[in-house]
């Protein structure tokens, strides 16, 4: 292979001695010279023709050198080239097939039905309404096949949008088993009876966010905003919030071939570029929560794959946990009502809460109810 093809390996996002030069606390948000487009399609095209070669070699590429192709610029380029890779670095065999069911005794069958009826707006405009039926039919049979092997497996909503992509790619049977192996390790948190878990996980967003700015998380604490303008994100690998097909696919290529917390690097790795815009905004919820939960469409995903695969090496899933974090602790939602601090000092948190708008109304309903039953009650007794 000439020094020119290896170009795109060289330059590795996970790049070890780079990470160590770079000061502890920092993303660089450009690690080096732009290319042009046409430096770009020159070397995407060099990349192809790589990953053709490995493919037409007719033996297994190594995981490594699959996740290497996932993480670099352009992802693994085309869904003719995700339908092998794909597969071969989760270990599915392509002639795989899940077990056949019985979809209408699936226990969430009517939600499923309700949900893949709604998925519009990800099909193609122009496409014929018998394909739009066909394609919807074929995608609730991904979804139920996948979940239908272990009773221990819940569906959720936003299942369908990782199903969907799958299915595009890699059509019915092969989504339907890559989906059943997704849901025994990438997907296994969201697909519990319920989403505890995946809270736990989105709560790891500020932490992350903490080590490299301290402003930012403090912001967003001292906002009360908490981190559920990440869930959509999270439980469907950002397919129901880009619009673009191809950035989806691209992102999925890094989901895949990366451990299952990378949506939760990557939600990290946005809110972190997204700094100046967040710190623009009043410091309370409903401003903060929206500029968060509000995803631009024309992010720059290459560069922001590289900061997260950085945090990623930096702060491993396994000591996230541990991050020495300047954050109040644990921020529990009060559903409607905003949010309190139970970590310390919970009754002191509710004095200062009875003491906000929100306090005020709930303290003075209770008053008011309290008064109208006591005063009935009164009224009973000299009645009788």
């Amino acid at each position: 292979m000439s020094t020119k093809s290896r170009g795109y390996i060289a330059d590795h996002v996970t790049s070890k001695p780079r990470d160590l030069a770079r000061p502890r606390g920092q993303i660089s948000h450009v690690r080096k010279r732009r290319r042009s487009e046409q430096d770009s399609a020159e070397w995407r095209k060099e990349k192809a023709a790589h990953i053709s070669a490995l493919l037409k070699r007719g033996q297994d590429i190594s995981r490594e050198e699959i996740r290497s192709l996932a993480m670099t610029e352009g992802g693994l380029l085309s869904n003719e080239y995700r339908k092998v890779l794909w597969l071969q670095y989760l270990g599915v065999d392509e002639k795989t097939c899940v077990t056949e069911c019985d979809i209408t005794e699936f226990r969430d069958y009517t939600q499923v039905c309700l949900d893949v009826h709604r998925c519009n707006s990800r099909i193609k405009t122009g496409t014929l309404s018998q394909q739009i039926l066909a394609i919807k039919n074929r995608l609730r049979n991904v979804i139920i096949k996948s979940l239908a092997e272990a009773p221990n497996q819940h569906y959720y909503q936003g299942y369908h949008d990782v199903s969907l992509t799958m299915l595009y790619v890699l059509g019915e049977r092969r989504a339907a088993a890559l989906m059943s192996c997704l849901c025994r390790a990438h997907l296994a948190s969201h697909i519990r009876e319920n989403l505890d878990e995946t809270s736990q996980q989105m709560k790891l967003i500020v932490p992350l966010v903490s080590q490299k700015s301290v402003e930012l998380a403090d912001f967003i604490l001292q906002s009360e905003a908490g981190t559920m303008f990440s869930l959509s994100w999270i439980i469907t690998w950002f397919a129901y919030v880009v619009n673009s097909e191809d950035t989806i696919y691209r992102l999925y290529d890094v989901f895949i071939t990366s451990p299952p917390l990378m949506p939760v690097y990557l939600s990290a790795a946005i809110v972190l570029y997204r700094k100046h815009r967040i710190l623009e905004v009043e410091c309370e919820l409903s401003s903060v929560h929206q500029v968060l939960h509000n995803l631009p469409q024309h992010l720059p995903f290459d560069l922001l794959i590289k900061n997260a695969v950085e945090l990623l090496d930096e702060f491993p899933p396994e000591i996230i946990k541990t991050l020495p974090i300047k954050q109040h602790q644990i921020m529990l939602q009060v559903p409607r009502f905003g949010y309190l601090d139970w970590s310390r000092n919970w009754g002191g948190k509710l004095l200062e809460y009875a003491n906000t708008p929100a306090g005020i109304a709930i303290s003075s309903s209770f008053l008011v109810g309290f008064a109208a039953f006591a005063l009935s009650v009164y009224s009973g007794r000299f009645q009788m």
